[in-house]
């Protein structure tokens, strides 16, 4: 009887670890997908820039590179998207630091990454990401120290 006290009780802890480190990552999927999710609702219209009673067509109207980036979207769209994995001042953490960004990609490349994500990146665009908010989100991380 001690012997099997002794199997089961071994069991539990290597199940306990294996168990922690299962449910570890599946809320950061979670909370990536949460953090997706969230955003697409009145708040990704306001950041896309459609106001109130205006139709989304008239703001999708404008090319983007006419557009001057708005840096608190920008940040905004950081927030709610990106700072789960890379850290909520890009300094990283699940994700590689976005701090000094400028020094290692342009806006095309990320503009690259957000469309066509590597690794465990989740897909982002085109929702919660439209291609306004990709120049908000673009110039936001341009600017990162």
């Amino acid at each position: 009887m001690a012997t099997r006290a002794s199997l089961s009780s071994g069991f539990e802890r290597v199940g306990t670890g294996v168990m922690k480190g299962t449910l570890l990552h599946i809320g950061l999927i979670a909370a990536s997908l949460l953090a997706a999710i969230g955003s697409t609702g009145p708040a990704r219209a306001q950041d896309s820039g459609a106001a109130d009673g205006a139709s989304a067509s008239t703001t999708s109207e404008l090319p983007t590179t006419m557009a001057e980036p708005d840096l608190a979207k920008g940040r905004r769209a950081f927030q709610r998207n990106c700072a789960v994995c890379h850290g909520p001042r890009g300094e990283g953490g699940l994700g590689p630091p976005m701090q000094g960004i400028a020094s290692r990609l342009t806006a095309d490349d990320i503009a690259r990454q957000l469309k066509t994500p590597r690794g465990s990146m989740p897909r982002l665009y085109p929702a919660p990401i439209d291609d306004r908010l990709l120049v908000d989100l673009q110039a936001w991380l341009l600017q990162l120290k």
